[in-house]
This record gives C-alpha cells, sequence and structure tokens, in this order.
C-alpha cells in the first residue's frame, strides 16, 4: 500500500513539472499573474491525499489490471475536470472571464497525471 501511494505522490509531483515546465509559461501569461514559489508543505499533503484516495478508489472497485487503473484514473481526472469546469464557467476566483485553453491546461494536467497514476498503482496491488 505505501509504495503504491508513494510511487502515486512522486509521480503527480514529477509529472507536473514536466507539464508545466511545457505548458507553464504560456498558462501564467494567460491568466497575466506572477509566478510565486507555492507552498511545498501544503502542496504535497495535497498531493498525498490525493494519491491516498485514488489508491482507495482503485482498492475499492477491485480493479485487476493496468487498464483499469487507467481507466479509473482517467475518470477521477474527467471528475476533476468537470468540477473545475463549474469554476471555470463562472469564473471564480478572477473578476474577468479567462480563455479557455487555461481551463485546458489546468485540468489537462490532472487527467493525463492521474491516469498514470492509476495504471502504475496497479503495479502494487
Amino acid at each position: 500500500m505505501i509504495w503504491a501511494i508513494l510511487s502515486g505522490v512522486v509521480l503527480y509531483m514529477v509529472s507536473g513539472m514536466i507539464y508545466y515546465s511545457v505548458l507553464g509559461n504560456r498558462w501564467v501569461d494567460l491568466l497575466n499573474i506572477k509566478p510565486e514559489q507555492p507552498n511545498y508543505g501544503l502542496l504535497t499533503l495535497v498531493t498525498v491525499i490525493t494519491s491516498t484516495m485514488l489508491y482507495g478508489v482503485l482498492q475499492l472497485s477491485q480493479a485487476k489490471t493496468l487498464v483499469d487503473g487507467a481507466l479509473i484514473g482517467g475518470g477521477v481526472g474527467i471528475i476533476v475536470a468537470l468540477a473545475y469546469a463549474k469554476d471555470f464557467i463562472f469564473g471564480l476566483g478572477t473578476n474577468s472571464k479567462k480563455p479557455a485553453s487555461v481551463y485546458f491546461i489546468a485540468v489537462g494536467y490532472h487527467v493525463i497525471a492521474l491516469t498514470l497514476i492509476g495504471t502504475v498503482m496497479m503495479f502494487f496491488i
């Protein structure tokens, strides 16, 4: 169990570093924000909780194959994307509407990462 969760945490962080090293500047420009140093402690805590919860979902679903893990992880990513879509549609957190590419950059990371994590976790289940 611990190796599955740790692999999820590491994969989530590494995939985020890679994803945002490619798309991060575009995302920052679209949002017209100044990049700040994140709170790595809180970021790590949220990542551990997310990885633990995905592991729990995989266990409860009785996933058996890598494809099961990918489908469940991707499904959770799509749920995250849909939940975030409501905030995007209502423009929460900003006073102006943002371009759709901001949304797709943000949620694309989670869909891709959670699909990968679900797949990799199956090696430990």
